[in-house]
């Protein structure tokens, strides 16, 4: 059943059954990082229905995206349990997972003009979007450490990857626009 009614009076159960009012920092952080697979999600069908697109720019991008939205995730559960011996059964965000996203952003950063100022987030459809994907990233991020502050630590190897993610976004944006032949747009205060 899809619906428990156990919500109704503005609390949820974390991984474990501990119950915290939906408004619990913990669940915020979780709900955030569904927020940005789920928009993840969009940019991953826009990049699919562009051949030509993951063509020019690798066809390892589309299976990337696909791999950061299982890591999410992982990432989610990982967040949404304070249990440790619920934790140390879930799958974790490792290192290579990080090195991918690292790995990337230097490939991105190896073809691509150094940027000069600060680029406006739009200049084509699909690049908006993804800057959209890059800003929730950083919601996450702060409210990830937040949570590290306020409560137990947040596992390191989950801030470390959304820390990258955000960069891996704003790099997958500007390679976009360079393999769609179009410009970036540099703001001028």
């Amino acid at each position: 059943m899809i619906y428990t009614k156990t919500g109704d009076k503005g609390a949820t159960s974390l991984v474990g059954g501990t119950r915290v009012e939906k408004f619990d920092l913990r669940v915020e952080c979780y709900g955030t990082l569904d927020e940005l697979n789920s928009f993840i999600g969009i940019i991953y069908d826009m990049a699919n229905e562009q051949e030509d697109l993951i063509d020019k720019l690798d066809k390892e991008v589309t299976r990337e995206i696909f791999r950061i939205m299982n890591v999410i995730f992982n990432a989610e559960a990982i967040v949404a349990c304070e249990k440790k011996d619920i934790l140390d059964s879930l799958t974790r965000v490792n290192d290579d997972d990080i090195l991918m996203l690292e790995k990337r952003i230097d490939s991105f950063s190896a073809q691509l003009p150094k940027f000069r100022s600060f680029i406006l987030p739009c200049g084509d459809i699909l690049v908006s979007h993804i800057h959209v994907a890059r800003t929730i990233c950083r919601r996450a991020e702060r409210l990830l450490c937040r949570l590290g502050a306020e409560q137990e630590g947040v596992d390191q190897n989950v801030m470390k990857f959304i820390n990258r993610l955000s960069d891996y976004f704003f790099m997958l944006s500007r390679a976009v626009l360079n393999a769609k032949g179009k410009e970036e747009i540099f703001w001028k205060p």
